[in-house]
């Protein structure tokens, strides 16, 4: 598919030989033949480079920029750098990109004009094992408040204007580790909307040794580093939290973290509460949208109670965000 709009796709790689010859060959492939594949390579002790330079030799859409001990954030910045793509993809060197991605991608973002990121949603799997479909939400409004609390796209999965990152003199930002997307979409937040494409347009491997699943492991590093990011956006919103209360809206950024934590459901809705009334000051989120999604919120946290035999489930009855639960179902079935 023949097209005036560059992709430049970045790809960051490091000891990456086991699957790099898939990944590579995933992107060479797409329907959209319009990019510029920039591998990010910093030195390694295996055989990437051998694999890259067999590719780099056969296609001359392939361009390296070599490093040493640069850690992805600079690997990527780097090859961000020299990339002159209309668009800036990502790619992991061991995902894989489905065929369709970037024709599908750019159609979107070319009927879409007011969009400045679009992703899409991931079948996540293992070498061994079963699969299964994180599904993103799809709309700005959801997208935003679903920033809140964590990220909203799958990182190797966006289309990105890099216009907008010249424009506003973005990259990613070295003293976010291990959260540096997280960081970049609350500063594309300030400027721009988001979208995600509702089908599976990215296969991404799920590794124990990535960075991201290393730094769960340590869950009071995850939390500082996040406290990072969210503590800024709460800020907008003129809320300053206790301690207790950024460990709350840590752990209900992601349902397996509810699973482990002991919740007070009066502490919940209390903070449920302030978030709610802080917006209606600033308008920041859609009303509307953020009471469902703090309801949504409230029963995951009952609902693990319940799998868990804790009866202080029981206790959800007398909470509003309890009663308000089927407008969930009834009113957006994605939030």
């Amino acid at each position: 598919m023949a097209s005036s709009h560059l992709i430049s796709v970045l790809m960051p790689v490091y000891n990456s030989e086991k699957y790099l010859d898939e990944a590579i060959n995933s992107i060479l492939q797409q329907t959209y033949s319009n990019f510029e594949l920039i591998i990010s390579y910093d030195e390694s002790q295996d055989d990437t480079l051998k694999i890259i330079n067999k590719y780099k030799s056969k296609d001359p859409r392939i361009i390296v920029s070599y490093g040493k001990r640069r850690g992805i954030i600079g690997a990527l910045n780097d090859a961000m750098s020299i990339s002159k793509g209309n668009y800036i993809a990502r790619m992991d060197a061991d995902d894989i990109s489905l065929p369709h991605r970037f024709e599908k991608q750019i159609k979107f973002m070319q009927e879409h004009l007011e969009i400045g990121v679009c992703g899409s949603w991931i079948e996540v799997f293992r070498d061994f094992g079963k699969s299964y479909t994180l599904k993103y939400p799809a709309t700005n409004n959801l997208l935003k408040l679903k920033l809140l609390f964590s990220v909203p796209f799958a990182h190797p999965s966006v289309l990105l204007r890099r216009e907008i990152m010249l424009k506003h003199g973005l990259k990613y930002n070295e003293s976010y580790d291990t959260i540096e997307d997280y960081k970049l979409w609350l500063d594309l937040s300030k400027y721009t909307r988001f979208g995600n494409i509702q089908e599976v347009l990215l296969k991404y491997r799920h590794l124990d040794t990535s960075l991201s699943k290393l730094a769960n492991l340590d869950s009071n590093k995850r939390y500082l580093a996040n406290k990072k990011v969210f503590t800024e956006l709460l800020s907008m919103l003129n809320i300053k939290n206790t301690e207790e209360e950024n460990k709350l809206h840590f752990t209900l950024g992601m349902n397996t973290r509810i699973a482990e934590e002991h919740i007070n459901l009066e502490f919940l809705n209390n903070y449920l509460k302030k978030l709610i009334k802080a917006n209606n000051k600033k308008n920041l989120f859609d009303e509307q949208a953020l009471k469902i999604y703090m309801a949504k919120n409230f029963i995951v946290v009952t609902y693990s109670k319940a799998i868990r035999k804790d009866l202080s489930f029981l206790s959800a009855i007398f909470y509003r965000f309890f009663w308000q639960a089927p407008l969930i179902f009834i009113r957006n079935k994605n939030l």
